[in-house]
């Protein structure tokens, strides 16, 4: 069978296998045959073309494999040697590089960005007392938006020039929040990374991490840029059901996302960070590996939690087990290197399709649980003490493109019942649920991932629960009115404006007090169906869908006001009191809901800009 392990690794399983004989039996594939049989069902019933994975252990890869399809096209097969897209797996490398300089003393975790980037297009209110730091970029918490549409992609690869990147595309690079308070993914927080390398080093960021990490940790199946992948043996993207090809995108920026990678040389990754540094020494000493692994940086981590993001790393649940890595998405592929430490294995899984991937990690994550017979502690679940029933809202959205859907609908009410806490949307069936289970300490475990604990309740100095962190999302705590109120005023203002056309026709003298709101509402509808039909690729240029979503932007406000104008100077020379309240309130509606936008910054919106 390919890519299975030498005798010594083979002979490591024997134990184990000997007490499967006697252990409970457990749900999922217990041998390697079963586990690629598993995976080959499900890469058909997610309609993914192609797969490598691989498990590794401390002493090195107990076996890899390759399923399916390379290109659908051509119907080329995955080989071992097949390099697929890792994305955002990449960011693990490029977090080895910084820490490397911070081995050295060139600068710290705490060094704020600004000392060695002076020209950094970081725009922080709270820069006087809190810039940020070389720690909040590696754990995205420097409250940055992720990146935005003109900044995905470029007419030609571009090698290095992260710094240039970010003055081109300063936009994502404003401080939503005091830096360290919250977690937000942000590629753009990975670019000027990459700029502190590109910086220190005067290179490319490809020649760096070759040079610094890949060489070193034997990683010789590798591309750095996309042009490289295409000349050799290389994975195509593919989406949808039909499995249509999707082209490779030049990205802006190589350090947040560029790598290519076989399972096998990925897999040495894996078991760099699983031996804390031991399996090639000299990357990087164990205590700074330690380090990379610790949660840092948000109210969460400082309220005790140990789940969210570490230095170029982060953790994942999977059958119910907590795992820790880094994953990837892209255009046409998803990556995934993860391990776990109490276990003492890893697995990584590459596929050449953007349909799925978490449903794919299950059978790798029962296989290795068949192997280790690890099983987990049973958790002592205590009653919730404290003044914690109430109001929260979400506070740190990763785009902020969703910062009002967000914002209306990402609130809910908190109730406890002995140990268990419950979060309920306003609106049954959007925004936020959760059910949690106390674990001590103000410590919770979300049951629709097991008895993993993801969340805690934070709290002031004066014990008051003032927010609680789970899954990376914050929910800070708000009153019912200021979480009742918004949402209520949105559907109250659309319920008014869509009875605006309705009555007879002749109920008015002036009719533009009518059709000044009936137009309102048609510039909405043809603004929701321009988005509607918009794609990631077409975001940042101009085209009838970003033309009509600006021109609803703007149409929308300016008709609302015009009705409001119109309606109270024809007030008294209008004969039909219903006909006239109706218009009137149908066009204030219009005015409250741009208000709405303006707040989250909606208004004369071009896509193509942002």
């Amino acid at each position: 069978m390919k890519g299975l392990a030498p005798l010594w690794a083979f002979a490591l399983l024997v134990p184990t296998l000997a007490l499967a004989t006697t252990a409970p039996a457990r749900p999922g594939p217990a041998t390697p045959a079963e586990l690629r049989q598993s995976l080959t069902a499900l890469l058909a019933r997610h309609h993914i073309p192609g797969a490598s994975y691989a498990v590794f252990d401390r002493r090195g890869t107990v076996l890899s494999e390759v399923i399916g399809l390379a290109d659908s096209g051509t119907r080329a097969p995955v080989t071992d040697g097949t390099l697929f897209r890792l994305g955002s797996v990449t960011k693990t490398v490029t977090a080895i590089a910084i820490m490397q300089l911070v081995e050295q003393g060139h600068f710290g975790l705490q060094t704020p960005v600004s000392e060695l980037l002076p020209d950094a297009p970081i725009r922080n209110p709270f820069g006087d007392s809190d810039p940020v730091r070389v720690l909040h970029l590696l754990t995205h918490t420097a409250g940055f938006d992720d990146m935005h549409a003109k900044a995905f992609f470029s007419p030609v690869e571009r090698r290095g020039r992260h710094l240039e990147s970010s003055l081109q595309h300063p936009e994502p690079l404003t401080v939503r929040w005091r830096p360290g308070m919250h977690e937000s993914y942000s590629n753009p927080g990975y670019v000027l990374l990459g700029a502190i390398l590109e910086a220190h080093y005067q290179k490319p960021w490809d020649e760096i991490v070759t040079a610094r990490v890949l060489g070193p940790l034997g990683i010789t199946q590798v591309a750095t840029l996309a042009t490289q992948a295409a000349q050799r043996d290389h994975a195509s993207g593919h989406s949808g059901i039909d499995m249509h090809r999707t082209p490779v995108f030049f990205e802006q920026t190589q350090a947040d996302g560029a790598l290519w990678c076989t399972a096998t040389d990925l897999a040495t990754l894996g078991r760099f960070m699983l031996t804390d540094g031991a399996s090639a020494p000299g990357v990087l000493r164990p205590e700074t590996v330690r380090a990379m692994k610790q949660v840092q940086s948000t109210e969460g981590a400082r309220a005790g939690l140990a789940y969210g993001a570490g230095l170029g790393l982060h953790h994942r649940i999977v059958r119910a087990t907590l795992w820790q890595g880094h994953a990837g998405g892209v255009l046409g592929a998803k990556a995934s290197m993860h391990f776990h430490a109490e276990q003492g294995m890893g697995y990584v899984l590459l596929v050449n399709s953007e349909n799925e991937l978490r449903k794919l990690e299950e059978p790798l994550a029962d296989f290795i649980s068949h192997q280790t017979q690890w099983k987990p502690s049973a958790p002592t679940l205590h009653p919730l003490t404290g003044d914690v029933d109430g109001w929260y809202r979400l506070v740190n959205p990763r785009i902020s493109l969703l910062g009002l859907p967000t914002y209306l609908l990402s609130t809910g009410q908190v109730t406890v019942q002995a140990d268990t806490l419950t979060l309920e949307p306003i609106l049954p069936g959007f925004g936020y649920q959760a059910t949690l289970k106390h674990h001590g300490d103000g410590l919770l475990a979300d049951v629709d991932y097991g008895e993993v604990i993801n969340g805690v309740l934070v709290r002031n100095g004066d014990g008051a629960t003032v927010g609680l962190e789970t899954g990376g999302d914050y929910l800070q705590r708000t009153s019912m009115a200021a979480a009742v109120f918004p949402l209520v005023s949105v559907l109250v203002s659309l319920a008014l404006l869509l009875s605006t056309p309705f009555g007879r026709r002749t109920s008015l003298r002036n009719r533009w007090v009518r059709r000044l709101p009936c137009l309102a509402l048609l510039s909405l509808v043809l603004g929701v169906i321009c988005a509607a039909n918009l794609e990631l690729t077409l975001l940042a240029h101009k085209n009838w869908q970003t033309v009509g979503v600006w021109a609803a932007s703007v149409l929308f406000p300016a008709l609302g006001v015009a009705g409001v104008v119109l309606s109270v100077r024809t007030w008294r020379q209008e004969p039909a009191t219903v006909a006239r309240w109706r218009c009137l309130l149908g066009s204030a509606s219009v005015v409250c809901l741009s208000t709405w936008l303006a707040k989250f910054g909606l208004f004369s919106f071009a896509l193509w800009r942002w």
